[in-house]
């Protein structure tokens, strides 16, 4: 079974535009990352969200935003849930903003303060009415979504954007395209045993650059973004094969049995062998 932490787009509008409505299984959907700004809008179920190291609730008809690059996982406590989920391409955009790179959206549920409250309602409401639209399944209703969308978008930008003064260097460029490097270099070598130095000369540079060039890109330290991946195999394997919880331990890269333990727990509010008897 492949696992993906990098999360390809399926095919968009011409603006970038991907709209989907999609029902989930109940459990974890792994670490995972995509260069599209996302907005989630559950319909229906029970799921929190695990982003920069902290865990957020996603209630029903309330839209949470997942900036581009944000490592991410969702954790479905039902057996199914429905969302409306959007990703829209930030570089699709630039022929109506050409500065669309240096704006930040933060919109949380569990974070909206109360002058911001009117313009989150006003933009669920607009999402609630783009479920009702794809229900009806005229043929004009693409048009009707994407024009949605886009003012969905100019409401996130006005009212929970934050623009970062200056231009964002060729510098940074550079540094996004050595991440997303090393994240497909990680792919392929989770379960050996890695360094921070070991990864930090994949790149040529020193370990203390790596750690911040790490951190900054993708919210979360390079040892918790590693963890992340080796538990998510380690879950996948419980659920799929018969091998030995031991066994599958020492596959994805853990060598402490009761660190693995604690970790895997403390991610999925379960021990290795509860999983496995549930």
């Amino acid at each position: 079974m492949n696992h993906s932490y990098y999360e390809m787009p399926a095919k968009s509008s011409p603006l970038g535009i991907r709209i989907l409505f999609q029902t989930l299984p109940g459990g974890f959907n792994p670490l995972h990352w995509h260069e599209a700004l996302e907005i989630l809008y559950p319909l229906n179920g029970d799921a929190d969200l695990l982003m920069e190291g902290a865990t957020y609730h996603l209630p029903k008809k309330n839209l949470t935003v997942i900036e581009s690059r944000q490592a991410h996982s969702t954790q479905i406590r039902g057996k199914t849930a429905m969302n409306l989920c959007i990703q829209v391409s930030k570089d699709k955009l630039k022929s109506y903003l050409p500065d669309i790179e240096l704006y930040q959206i933060e919109c949380i549920a569990e974070k909206i303060r109360d002058e911001q409250f009117p313009a989150y309602y006003e933009i669920c409401q607009m999402l609630s009415n783009m479920t009702k639209l794809y229900m009806s399944g005229t043929f004009e209703v693409s048009l009707e979504l994407e024009g949605i969308v886009l003012q969905v978008l100019a409401h996130l930008l006005r009212h929970f954007g934050t623009r970062i003064e200056g231009e964002i260097p060729e510098s940074n460029q550079i540094a996004v395209g050595r991440i997303h490097q090393i994240l497909s270099w990680v792919e392929q070598h989770y379960s050996d045993s890695l360094s921070l130095t070991d990864v930090a000369d994949q790149l040529s540079i020193s370990r203390e650059y790596f750690c911040r060039l790490f951190r900054q890109s993708m919210g979360i330290t390079f040892q918790e973004y590693l963890t992340g991946i080796r538990l998510n195999h380690a879950y996948q394997d419980l659920l799929h094969t018969d091998m030995p919880v031991s066994e599958i331990m020492e596959k994805n890269g853990f060598t402490n049995q009761k660190k693995f333990n604690a970790s895997f727990k403390s991610l999925y509010g379960h021990t290795p062998t509860e999983i496995r008897k549930q």
